[in-house]
């Protein structure tokens, strides 16, 4: 299961998941056994878009095909000999699993054809769960979050359909893989947007956000910034632009405080945010800035509250503790240079606002994979 370009790690084991809409336990299994005989195809698969064709005449939903073939691009982008053992990264038990299963169909266990012959077997035995689940997506990018969740269990996974954000799966990767192999084997993907599963410790019900691009009343804090250059995310996000560029409020706020002496003599400027899902949250403008506003004042969702400043160490933005007097990311335990989980987290939500801020150069310690609270708004449930 792949982390970073060139990193995988092997997981495989049975967990007890709670469902977003539903308490679901998954029942023993030793990571696939005891699979039947599956047809083969007719020709050797090696595209994404053969390999969606041929999982559907295995009874799969295009959509919950495309959502396999998402997930098994991030893992081995689609080479059956990838290092770490094939398409889907299993693990040395579940990888002997397999072999001995292609032996007793007479396919090659090292081809995509025996390792999706495989994976079209554990469909119908151990995983029929997965399989009733993925026919029931609504899109390709649903049910890569479910194969995610249900078969991967790359590190950030914390439940079906829950997976810490910002975490090392990686999982906005895996769904726009799927929905770009759903359009090769020729379907319809409805819109690009990503699911966010989101996940609060210690809670039973946890909530999915759609990656539309907006959330209602809010918007991108960055989206008149020019010359944009997306850095690492520690305690927040940073980024770099053109000086003069404006820095918007991403929601109504009210500018509550400004730290003089924020980092190398930059200053911070501390907003609460006013109405919406995120009430009553504080969050921070910092170093490269000029404000505009002055303290107590309120700014509209994407109003301008300061400017990108002639000189400095760019800027960072991202959530306040406010009784701490610093980002949320140090009061967790702060590492310098290394992604904190509020750090994670905010870069996500500027994702749902419609920044693309990738996945952050910063992301460079296991922190999401050490479940702690998420900072990403809870929906009522």
């Amino acid at each position: 299961m792949r982390y970073l370009a060139g990193a995988w790690v092997l997981l495989c084991g049975v967990m007890m998941l709670t469902a977003v809409a539903s308490v679901t336990l998954l029942g023993g299994s030793d990571c696939g056994s005891g699979a039947p005989t599956v047809g083969a195809p007719q020709s050797n698969v090696q595209t994404a878009a053969e390999m969606v064709r041929y999982l559907e005449s295995e009874g799969v939903s295009p959509a919950g095909a495309a959502g396999i073939v998402g997930n098994l691009q991030q893992e081995s982008g689609l080479n059956p000999t990838e290092p770490g053992q094939g398409l889907a990264q299993w693990n040395p038990g579940w990888w002997a699993e397999l072999v001995s299963y292609d032996n007793s169909v007479g396919q090659n266990s090292n081809t995509a054809t025996g390792q999706l012959m495989y994976i079209a077997a554990e469909l119908h035995s151990d995983y029929s769960w997965l399989l009733h689940d993925l026919n029931a997506a609504t899109s390709p990018q649903e049910a890569a979050v479910m194969w995610e969740t249900g078969y991967e269990k790359c590190s950030g996974v914390t439940g079906w359909m829950q997976v810490t954000p910002g975490s090392l799966c990686m999982s906005e990767s895996r769904q726009q893989y799927a929905a770009n192999a759903l359009r090769a084997a020729g379907g319809t993907v409805a819109d690009d947007s990503m699911q966010l599963a989101s996940y609060t410790a210690g809670q039973l019900c946890n909530s999915s956000y759609m990656l539309t691009g907006s959330i209602a009343g809010y918007t991108n804090p960055f989206s008149q910034a020019k010359g944009i250059s997306w850095s690492r995310t520690d305690q927040g996000v940073d980024a770099c632009m053109q000086p003069g560029s404006a820095l918007l409020a991403f929601a109504p706020s009210r500018y509550v405080q400004f730290v003089a002496d924020f980092y190398d003599g930059q200053p911070a400027m501390v907003l609460q945010v006013t109405s919406g899902p995120l009430a009553g949250r504080y969050w921070y403008w910092s170093e490269q800035i000029t404000p505009t506003i002055g303290v107590g004042q309120t700014a509209a969702a994407g109003q301008t509250i300061a400017t990108y400043a002639p000189n400095g160490t760019c800027i960072e933005i991202g959530w306040w503790a406010l009784e701490a007097g610093r980002p949320l990311g140090g009061v967790e335990g702060y590492t310098e240079g290394c992604s904190t989980l509020a750090g994670a987290d905010f870069r996500y939500l500027l994702k749902v606002l419609g920044a693309e801020p990738g996945t952050g150069a910063g992301l460079s310690i296991p922190r999401p994979s050490t479940i702690g609270t998420s900072y990403y708004p809870g929906a009522a449930t």
